[in-house]
């Protein structure tokens, strides 16, 4: 189903470039499938003990609401940001449904990340392609470790500030694209090690029925590594902002968009 979701959601955020009046619909049409789709995986994240993507379903409810409401009014930041979605949906939709794009990625991520490992004295093996183990813990790379859903949101980021000239547009692109490839292959790096190594064996266990390293998993990857994806992301848009001044500009039109919205709503000052 999630695969449908997607499609239908890169069919409409695709038409938004091309639809002329019609494009404020086709806007709230991909932007509903992108939140239903959060939705209809969140059992799979909360079996995985992944809490990060759930809370984002959450938010996405009142995300979804004032975003509607601003786009039927054609407010030009909330259309701006669906730009930005648009772009991220474009770039990373080939990898994720074209076969030959997505496993030479992973391919490239499990070979680059299994020298990282054995440059930092450990010794991995590779049972599989796109497998790597060691210590009796095997990690199977893909689509999710290869850091494209970041390199696709900040390239629709860039792509969403106004004024951006063709030149800034490249260099942001050549500055944050490698910075991102590589801050994604430390991370597969060393959650591997930190789970094969078990660093996290007397963090508390929530769930004790997964087996061995179950907890060092968690503590690492939906935790830390997490935590650290996200505080990554914010640094890079601050640097981006001195780069890119316009993108300082959209980051605080967006802000006083939805936390103006949200005052309003609970009657705190108004939208």
């Amino acid at each position: 189903m999630s695969d449908v979701l997607i499609l239908a959601a890169f069919f409409l955020l695709g038409l938004f470039f091309f639809a002329g009046r019609l494009k404020k619909y086709a806007a709230i049409g991909g932007w509903t499938l992108i939140v239903i789709n959060l939705f209809s995986e969140v059992t799979a994240y909360l079996n995985a003990d992944n809490f990060l993507y759930p809370m984002l379903a959450f938010l996405s409810i009142p995300f979804l609401t004032i975003t509607v409401r601003a786009l039927l009014r054609e407010d030009p930041v909330v259309l701006r940001l669906t730009k930005t979605a648009a772009v991220a949906m474009i770039t990373y939709v080939p990898f994720a449904f074209i076969p030959a794009l997505r496993d030479a990625l992973i391919f490239s991520v499990v070979n680059q990340a299994f020298w990282i490992i054995h440059a930092l004295g450990h010794h991995p093996q590779m049972p599989a392609w796109n497998i790597i183990a060691e210590n009796g813990f095997a990690n199977q790379i893909v689509l999710g470790c290869t850091g494209i859903t970041a390199i696709s949101m900040m390239a629709g980021v860039i792509a969403g500030v106004p004024g951006l000239s063709r030149r800034q547009g490249i260099s942001a692109l050549l500055i944050i694209v490698p910075l991102l490839y590589l801050l994604n292959l430390l991370r597969v790096a060393i959650v591997f090690i930190a789970v094969s190594d078990r660093w996290f064996r007397f963090f508390p266990d929530i769930s004790p029925d997964r087996g061995l390293g179950a907890t060092d998993f968690f503590w690492a990857h939906n935790v830390f590594a997490e935590a650290f994806a996200i505080l990554a992301l914010i640094a890079i848009v601050i640097g981006l902002s001195r780069l890119i001044p316009g993108l300082a500009v959209f980051a605080r039109e967006l802000w006083n968009l939805y936390t103006g919205s949200i005052r309003a709503f609970f009657g705190i000052g108004n939208a």
